[in-house]
């Protein structure tokens, strides 16, 4: 399985995307061959979702729980801090075909900027009752559904939440952002230099149900 982004990088530090980046990568990442505003014209589904850096906060002692709702943990009577929000979508190939049983790994901090992860020095505090992290694989149509808590901006990085997707022959490391959110002040999100690329890692708000907010965010994994 091939994946064009590096295995390991720094969420606070600007990257360049290539043209091998935002077709999701035929091997490893190699030299830049020309910024993403040449293809600022062509649909997603022919580049796939960008790949963008895993950042400094992948998690490295799993929790317990890896379910979708990452708002309650099982023997606990208590629910994560923060406002509730449920992210759904589906995970698409090229051509817009759904990728069945596909990983998804995904994993952002806490409503009150906290990741669980030992590297994290902010002070901020941690929450128990937040999973923190989740593991899933889609159905049949390759949808998938999480539950959790809106993320909090912290230093120069605006909300966004973390995926690692693996489909059948490749891995999709991106993040995803909220719209309304001034994105253009993250580390990352200016490096999409094109329109098109930004709205590719951006959800779409859908409202609210029963007090959580809803968002659909659709991943085309490239070369699938």
């Amino acid at each position: 399985m091939q994946c064009a982004t590096p295995a390991v990088g720094s969420a606070g530090i600007p990257i360049t995307l290539s043209r091998r980046v935002v077709l999701g990568g035929l091997g490893a990442l190699g030299t830049v061959i020309g910024p993403t505003t040449l293809f600022a014209r062509e649909p997603l589904n022919r580049r796939g979702t960008p790949q963008l850096s895993i950042g400094p906060f992948y998690p490295l002692d799993r929790p317990a729980e890896e379910d979708a709702d990452l708002t309650r943990i099982a023997g606990r009577r208590g629910r994560a801090q923060g406002t509730i929000m449920e992210l759904s979508g589906r995970v698409l190939t090229e051509s817009g075909q759904p990728i069945p049983r596909a990983l998804i790994d995904m994993w952002q901090n806490n409503s009150l900027g906290r990741y669980h992860h030992p590297s994290d020095e902010t002070g901020r505090p941690y929450d128990p009752n937040f999973q923190g992290a989740a593991i899933i694989r889609t159905d049949a149509q390759g949808r998938y559904w999480f539950r959790t808590v809106v993320p909090t901006p912290y230093e120069r990085r605006q909300r966004h939440i973390h995926f690692d997707v693996r489909g059948r022959r490749r891995r999709l490391i991106t993040q995803m952002f909220f719209p309304g959110e001034p994105n253009e002040q993250d580390t990352l999100y200016p490096a999409l230099q094109s329109e098109v690329l930004q709205a590719a890692v951006t959800a779409r708000a859908n409202g609210e149900r029963n007090g959580a907010r809803l968002y659909n965010w659709d991943i085309f994994l490239g070369g699938e």
